[in-house]
């Protein structure tokens, strides 16, 4: 059997490090949602948060995907895009669209690669990025996962630790 989620840091223990920055990004969404339905206005650093709620959710897409590529390259790790159309064309997933997928990266490229822009649009690529922009992201990232975890533990090669992916619902 293969894990789907294996990086041995001293030959004897394994981590999960997808999964470790999913539960961190829940966590911080939780915060975040507790703070802003309370008092909107109160919401203190309402975009740093969104960003790295966001940025950390990209990070656990992108774990998660690097770590079950169905046609691995022999060199680099390929970009999350091209892992999830061979996933999509693999496992037949139609619960994320790719265009949403892409719009999605897209977010989350913007929020890791934040800086000034040849085009000029760096910045603004995160204007749009507010609570109900962030929750939407969230529910995509969400989608994905479940995508992908449905799909791996439908194949009886792949050991896949009990997890309640369910449970990380925004």
């Amino acid at each position: 059997m293969r894990p789907y989620y294996s990086i041995n840091t001293d030959g004897t223990s394994s981590t999960n490090l997808q999964l470790y920055a999913l539960l961190q990004a829940r966590r911080y969404w939780n915060e975040l949602s507790a703070n802003y339905l309370q008092d909107k206005e109160a919401t203190e650093h309402l975009v740093e948060r969104c960003v790295f709620i966001v940025a950390t959710l990209g990070l656990s897409v992108s774990q998660l995907l690097g770590q079950n590529d169905p046609a691995p390259p022999a060199g680099n790790i390929a970009s999350p895009r091209a892992i999830w159309k061979r996933f999509v064309i693999q496992h037949g997933v139609t619960d994320v669209s790719t265009d949403e997928f892409e719009k999605f990266i897209d977010t989350y490229d913007a929020c890791r690669h934040f800086g000034v822009s040849s085009d000029g649009l760096g910045h603004a690529k995160l204007e749009p990025l507010d609570f109900e922009a962030t929750r939407r992201w969230y529910e995509v990232a969400y989608r994905i996962w479940l995508a992908v975890i449905k799909a791996l533990r439908a194949d009886p090669q792949n050991f896949i630790e009990e997890i309640d992916v369910e449970g990380f619902k925004a």
